[in-house]
């Protein structure tokens, strides 16, 4: 029987190699996002103190409580959580269109405590077109979209790079087509009476390639300043969601200096920084605590504002395998690697009697297990190992973030929670009411 996850992905992206971060957490053996204009084609009316102090302590805390109950940490609802530091944090969500099943009912519930939802469906596929991807379904995103209207809290709507690579950069090095783009983004904010949008171009660090950042950064920064000059004029805001820098240079260590994290910062509102996906291509952690902590004071020290800064908790992890017996039936989704989050895992780990170990280090579990797939006439038996981030470890994320004096947390993704999680992070959020 196959492990699939039927909710297509737990991460937003595969950035290819990984190996270049993985030196500091080498594989350990086992165990070890009312319908709006955008609900098909958009096409506008043209004319149209930052040192982190280290959270070693907690991490021993939740370590040996780890030990203590196993997996059963992400199954108590009513465990007690940590007590906060009086600073209170804001929510930001991320909301795939594969998660709104889960999403849309628990906004309900949880309205209070978001700052602002990003629905992440829509997608920049030429200069002046936005349009929602094919796959998502109308009347859900339109649900989510009337429950958060309805509940009053602030939409500001992902937009994606969708352009195959180098196309974005091009289009934001020339004037006229960067102009262009931006008139797009500010039609279809307003349009959409959305609040703002959230730019999420993630193909100059992870597709386009370190040669072209010297020339994409100028024209970066150029686009950020035209598009939050517009928006702010109507009154809208604008959100960047942009991988880490870990200092404030260039060099091959420096991280994703691409996005220019000094010079954007006072130009935008908010700054979600993704600090997941630290192991793609084998087995590893999704989030290591000490590679987030490093991620968090590089971005602090580079924007020269962490009050502007929101840290990417993850939800979710990887599933991939280890070994194999015999002939894995061919076009099987579930032979590769496949994603689970916090709310597929129980089943998960229910069904193949599995026993998640904690790690201190990193701060997430995993387990292995072994399956047999049958297909075609062909079988095989796999050994997988599991990793992923808890409630446990979504709480230890955001204190780093509180620590290093961050604004507020964002979830990747809404819908991929439990009750634990809430339970987790609730005590340090703010109320958007309050």
């Amino acid at each position: 029987m196959s492990d699939h996850d039927p909710s297509r992905q737990g991460s937003r992206r595969d950035p290819g190699s990984d190996a270049w971060r993985r030196a500091e957490y080498p594989p350990q053996s086992p165990p070890h996002r009312e319908p709006t204009p955008a609900a098909g084609t958009f096409q506008p009316r043209v004319g149209s103190r930052y040192a982190i102090r280290r959270v070693g302590a907690l991490v021993v805390v939740l370590a040996v409580a780890g030990a203590a109950f196993w997996y059963f940490g992400i199954r108590d609802d009513s465990e007690t959580a940590i007590e906060p530091a009086p600073e209170l944090l804001e929510l930001h969500g991320w909301a795939p269109y594969w998660a709104l099943e889960h999403s849309t009912p628990e906004l309900r519930l949880r309205a209070d405590y978001f700052s602002e939802v990003s629905p992440f469906w829509y997608q920049a596929t030429g200069v002046e077109t936005i349009e929602a991807d094919p796959n998502s379904p109308d009347r859900a995103t339109a649900a989510f979209l009337r429950t958060a209207r309805l509940e009053g809290v602030r939409i500001v709507p992902s937009i994606i790079d969708k352009l195959p690579a180098g196309e974005m950069a091009n289009i934001l090095s020339n004037d006229d087509q960067r102009r262009r783009h931006v008139d797009a983004i500010v039609a279809f904010v307003e349009e959409g009476e959305f609040d703002g949008v959230d730019i999420d171009y993630e193909q100059f660090a992870f597709a386009d390639g370190k040669g072209t950042w010297d020339t994409t950064r100028p024209s970066w920064v150029a686009f950020i300043d035209e598009l939050s000059g517009k928006l702010h004029g109507n009154d809208k805001t604008l959100t960047v969601s942009i991988p880490p820098v870990y200092d404030d240079g260039q060099t091959d260590d420096s991280g994703y200096w691409v996005y220019d994290y000094a010079a954007i910062t006072p130009m935008v509102d908010r700054i979600r920084v993704l600090a997941y996906d630290y192991s793609t291509d084998e087995p590893g952690p999704v989030a290591p605590l000490r590679w987030v902590e490093r991620a968090v004071q590089g971005t602090a020290e580079a924007s020269g504002d962490p009050s502007k800064l929101v840290l990417g908790l993850p939800l979710y992890g990887y599933n991939w395998p280890i070994g194999v017996e015999g002939t894995c039936p061919e076009n099987d989704p579930s032979i590769g690697r496949t994603t689970v989050n916090i709310r597929t895992l129980d089943a998960l780990i229910e069904k193949r009697k599995a026993k998640p170990v904690y790690n201190e280090n990193t701060g997430e579990y995993s387990f292995t297990y072994r399956v047999k797939l049958r297909g075609g006439g062909q079988s095989c038996k796999q050994t997988r190992e599991v990793h992923y981030v808890d409630g446990t470890g979504a709480q230890l994320r955001l204190e780093i973030a509180r620590e290093a004096d961050f604004r507020g947390v964002s979830l990747w993704a809404f819908g991929f929670e439990n009750g634990s999680v809430w339970n987790r992070i609730i005590p340090s959020l703010a109320k958007s009411t309050d």
